[in-house]
């Protein structure tokens, strides 16, 4: 994927069908170790963070 100028990012149907990614889904993007992830976000609980 790239990022605009705008920071905003193309995610590619085959995962936004997988992941089911509609318009107005809320997307996480994490770092583990040397790896990033991204994926929909899950509900929280209220008063819960996010890490």
């Amino acid at each position: 994927m790239k990022v605009t100028t705008k920071g905003q990012v193309t995610i590619p149907v085959i995962i936004r069908e997988k992941l089911g990614i509609t318009p107005n889904t809320e997307v996480d993007f994490l770092q583990e170790g040397g790896s990033h992830r991204d994926g929909k976000t899950k509900r929280r609980n209220a008063g819960e963070s996010q890490i």
